[in-house]
């Protein structure tokens, strides 16, 4: 049931910087980690910053989205 319920409230993913579709809530995060990381390092360039930010803003919104999926999910598993 649980599946089901998940499967039925699919959003699509969030585009990498490669212009791929992020498949997961996993797989955002670790981008989102990976953009902290370069950012914190200052040796990205403004442009390079600019754009890494507009990938970032973009993940944060799609793992915005699935939590608040998700917790749909288990407020219909626990009844409320």
């Amino acid at each position: 049931m649980t599946t089901d319920m998940i499967k039925n409230t699919e959003t699509n993913g969030a585009a990498d910087a490669n212009g791929e579709n992020v498949k997961s809530f996993e797989d955002a995060y670790a981008r989102l980690e990976q953009i902290v990381t370069k950012m914190e390092s200052g040796k990205l360039t403004l442009e390079e910053s600019v754009k890494a930010y507009e990938e970032g803003a973009k993940l944060v919104k799609y793992c915005e989205s699935e939590l608040a999926r998700y917790e749909e999910v288990i407020k219909k598993l626990a009844g409320n």
